[in-house]
């Protein structure tokens, strides 16, 4: 009779036991999704924010480039190739939102883990922004200014152009995952507003994964 008391005893301690862990992990993981959630959230009204920027200056752009009318080919390629990347990146800010949203924390944080990684990977993708830098160098060019002084076109106009050019190519060729190794990309990407409300969203669904390890 002791023995079978015991292990009533027994079972029923454990029972308890098992139920606390169950509601522990499901507080912890509640948690940790709402902070995921949060942060994402903020990221997605920052984009949003940006695209209505984006929008906005497109705007202002076209209607600069009507008003030129094709009298300054420099400033309407410039303007243009601008107004075009802009286009592109709230193109691309839009898709952002849109996986942000999509984002359902009710389901496996493996499925989730996943979405938050493409989400990164297509903000990884969109440093084509960084494209449009040499062409703010080039918009207010014309013939006129060239024709009055070609010697100080050649010495200080092309060649900051041409320095533009060069880092901004420099900078989308090394800004990616791939060159991670290196100290000062690690830093700058770890430390994008772009990328830390997601590396922080990745950290607390691990959490979650290491609490149910350690359980």
């Amino acid at each position: 009779m002791e023995d079978i008391t015991l292990k009533n005893l027994w079972k029923a301690q454990d029972e308890k036991l098992d139920r606390t862990m169950k509601a522990n992990l499901f507080i912890i993981e509640s948690m940790q999704k709402q902070k995921a959630q949060s942060k994402l959230n903020g990221l997605a009204r920052l984009k949003l924010f940006a695209v209505i920027l984006g929008i906005l200056w497109s705007l202002f752009l076209g209607i600069l480039i009507y008003g030129n009318q094709l009298q300054n080919i420099y400033f309407t390629v410039s303007t243009g190739m601008i107004m075009l990347i802009t286009v592109a990146a709230v193109v691309a800010y839009i898709r952002h939102i849109a996986l942000i949203k999509e984002l359902d924390y009710s389901q496996s944080i493996t499925t989730t883990q996943k979405k938050l990684a493409r989400l990164q990977a297509s903000t990884f993708s969109s440093r084509f922004i960084l494209l449009q830098t040499p062409f703010y160098t080039t918009w207010f060019w014309s013939t006129e200014m060239i024709q009055a002084s070609i010697i100080k076109f050649c010495l200080i106009a092309v060649p900051i152009t041409i320095l533009f050019t060069v880092v901004t190519i420099w900078l989308y060729k090394n800004l990616t995952p791939l060159k991670m190794h290196k100290k000062w990309v690690n830093y700058l990407l770890k430390n994008d507003p772009e990328q830390v409300p997601v590396i922080q969203a990745q950290k607390f669904l691990n959490e979650i994964e290491e609490f149910k390890t350690a359980s």
